[in-house]
């Protein structure tokens, strides 16, 4: 019996010495998100906020750019386009974040941000779907939200 416990006992501390070993790794893997997707933000808004596809392209990530065809990218910009100038930008707000860590493969940190962003039209709001991978980041998605995209 008293083997028993003490195998029990070995098993439960293997157990949670794996997982205390899988939260440093993923935690030693993850990127900075203020150092790393903040500044992109406010490099990348401007750039968004010019309605032009070519910008997008740039930008985003391939599977986020090719989710739409070209013509419904000319029809999005254009719907976009009635915010106005781009003016100023507010502080990003991270939403959500997730890390994974494939055997073999690089880390990919994704994170989801809303953006207050003032155009001539006034205040709107831009959420951001980003990924980091390899010092890379791009745009997966990207969300306007303003009553004035509703009429």
């Amino acid at each position: 019996v008293k083997k028993f416990f003490k195998y029990l006992g070995f098993g439960f501390l293997s157990v949670i010495i794996f997982f205390i070993g899988i939260g440093v790794v993923t935690s030693i893997n993850t990127v900075d998100k203020e150092a790393v997707f903040e500044p992109y933000i406010a490099e990348a808004i401007p750039k968004l906020a010019s309605w032009d596809q070519t910008s997008y392209q740039e930008l985003m990530s391939e599977e986020g750019f090719n989710g739409a065809t070209p013509e419904q990218w000319t029809l999005y910009l254009n719907k976009f386009s009635k915010l106005g100038e781009f003016q100023s930008i507010g502080k990003a707000e991270l939403q959500n974040w997730k890390t994974l860590s494939p055997i073999g493969s690089p880390s990919v940190t994704y994170a989801v941000y809303q953006v207050p962003v003032t155009f001539s039209t006034g205040l709107a709001h831009v959420q951001l779907a980003l990924q980091s991978s390899e010092e890379k980041v791009e745009i997966n998605s990207v969300k306007f939200l303003s009553d004035i995209l509703m009429q």
